[in-house]
């Protein structure tokens, strides 16, 4: 009966191990590098090309109102949850998105919208001409 104790206690520790370690890394966004190379590494990043298609949408964005953007992401957004990457919802989901946990989150008017301008600039900057 020991034997049967013993070998259902290693089985357990061996699938407990095995299931840790298939897990999916996470994205890293607490990054604060801002090179096309820390994008391969953190897609989320803003780059400063992200700043021209901002500018499109909303001429006074910086590209400081961008990172900014990105901080308060990578740090409220994802006290609850994981990052949710831009292209993964069209700008009307991300509008109501942004309204739902805007408010959760307790973003000021600047905070949202620094937030909210870099989703939508880093999303089509991921997507392309493909949004």
């Amino acid at each position: 009966m020991k034997n049967y104790k013993t070998i259902f206690l290693l089985g357990g520790v061996a699938i407990f191990a095995i299931c840790c370690n298939s897990a999916k890394p996470a994205v890293n966004i607490k990054s604060t590098n801002t090179t096309a190379a820390a994008t391969k590494a953190d897609p989320l990043m803003p780059v400063e090309t992200d700043l021209a298609i901002a500018k499109t949408h909303w001429p006074t964005t910086t590209f400081d109102n961008l990172k900014t953007g990105y901080s308060i992401y990578s740090d409220k957004c994802t006290d609850c949850h994981d990052a949710k990457l831009p292209q993964e919802f069209d700008v009307d989901d991300w509008t109501v998105i942004m309204r739902k946990m805007g408010r959760k989150a307790k973003l000021d008017s600047t905070q949202y919208q620094e937030v909210f301008h870099y989703i939508l600039t880093r999303r089509e900057a991921i997507l392309g001409s493909h949004k």
